[in-house]
């Protein structure tokens, strides 16, 4: 009896291991505000998503404002989405964007003075 305990035991952990495992590789699909004006703040925005670890997607349109991203859940948050975007100097719904990296940004890109880029 012991044992057939001792195996009911361990063959419900192992079920409860392989569905956190399971749940940490959901793919989760989201899409929030990002400031920019051009084209090039697109590529700068999309690729400091797409460096975060776990990013599998991300498009940010320009006159919507809304960068889609698409991450596995596990290997990354939104909320480090949001941060690497800030971190390149492009305001979230969620965090400012850094003010030294904002500042390096080309005069066309600074979309806090009003920029209004053909880029």
């Amino acid at each position: 009896m012991k044992k057939l305990f001792i195996l009911s035991f361990a063959l419900l952990s192992f079920a409860l291991v392989n569905a956190q495992d399971e749940a940490d590789k959901k793919i989760i699909e989201t899409s929030f505000e990002v400031k920019g004006v051009c084209d090039m703040c697109k590529t700068r925005i999309e690729n400091a998503a797409m460096r975060t670890n776990g990013v599998k997607l991300a498009e940010w349109d320009k006159e919507t404002q809304q960068l889609k991203v698409v991450y596995k859940n596990g290997k990354t948050t939104e909320a480090e989405i949001h941060q690497s975007v800030a971190d390149y100097g492009h305001e979230t719904s969620q965090i400012p964007a850094d003010s030294s990296a904002y500042t390096k940004l080309p005069d066309c890109c600074r979309y806090k003075d009003g920029a209004k880029c053909g880029h």
